[in-house]
């Protein structure tokens, strides 16, 4: 039974999911660093929606055991994050991240047996330190590696659920990971280059047939690789409207000068495609587009 849910990450997502789950009356812990942490500690955590709220869950810098925990950290920290997790026989970790490789290298260091792959579609925007605004509502899609519904995938489906976090149960969980990949890939860099909000993707024709020819790319690497995603450009340019408001998670981090999740976007689909020598031109041109926008941040020597 879960009981104690530990969220590696209070970013966006994290502080989001963190918080409509305590909402409900869960036992939460947040895990961020030093700053987050004393943050949250001194006011709670602030949710902007349609309710506002404040809650008040546990938070460290550090983790502690826990029965259920969700890994919402960047896809560059995952490897570090792991590692750093204290595990019961019966502890589960579902990662709700960006990328394709998250639930393999989290496997990697504390066993197959322990990992649930998931994804989202909310959006949020990180005001502050404990301090979240939920920009769009979505579904999120969660699954055991090897397809099979499980009583402990039940469970965190109606957790979420109840947290009105609407959740679907998939079995095959590869298939959905590549789907929000292809998402990303027609969406993120765009907003991010442009500095624009996602719904300006669908409105200029311009940035639509950029976030066209990237998706198309991208569905050509995902069948070389035999995944038959269930979405097209069409539908990549939907999820930009429906999130019109919603500031890219790419965007939000060269925002504060952050290091960027491009390497496991459309850098994620230039890797693959080379490898088979398929054309990803159009997501090599976003990939380094992303790289000199970091370099200039980070300041040239």
């Amino acid at each position: 039974m879960i009981k104690d849910i530990l969220i590696m990450g209070a970013g966006a997502i994290g502080c989001l999911f963190g918080g409509l789950i305590a909402k409900f009356g869960h036992k939460v812990i947040l895990i961020g660093r030093d700053w987050q942490v004393k943050k949250i500690r001194d006011n709670g955590l602030h949710i902007y929606n349609s309710d506002d709220f404040y809650v008040y869950p546990e938070a460290y810098t550090s983790p502690i055991e826990s029965d259920l925990i969700l890994m919402t950290v960047k896809a560059y920290d995952t490897e570090k994050s792991a590692k750093s997790l204290l595990i019961k026989e019966d502890s589960v970790v579902l990662s709700i991240q960006n990328g394709i490789n998250n639930e393999e290298i989290i496997a990697r260091i504390i066993g197959l047996n322990h990992v649930i792959g998931g994804t989202t579609s909310h959006g949020a925007l990180l005001l502050g330190p404990g301090e979240v605004r939920h920009t769009g509502y979505g579904k999120t899609v969660i699954g055991e590696m090897d397809g099979m519904v499980t009583e402990r995938v039940r469970e965190v489906k109606k957790i979420f659920d109840d947290s009105k976090i609407d959740t679907i149960i998939t079995s095959d969980i590869k298939k959905e990971l590549w789907n929000k990949l292809i998402i990303n890939v027609g969406i993120n860099a765009i907003s991010a280059i442009t500095g624009l909000e996602n719904g300006y993707i669908y409105k200029i024709n311009n940035l639509s047939e950029i976030s066209k020819k990237a998706v198309r790319e991208a569905i050509n690497v995902a069948k070389k690789v035999n995944i038959n995603v269930d979405l097209d450009e069409e539908d990549v340019l939907m999820v930009a409207k429906q999130t019109e408001r919603n500031r890219s998670s790419m965007l939000q981090d060269l925002d504060r000068g952050k290091k960027t999740e491009i390497d496991g976007i459309n850098g994620e689909i230039v890797k693959i495609g080379r490898k088979y020598m398929l054309d990803c031109d159009v997501n090599e041109t976003l990939y380094h587009l992303i790289k000199a926008k970091e370099i200039y941040r980070e300041g040239i020597t």
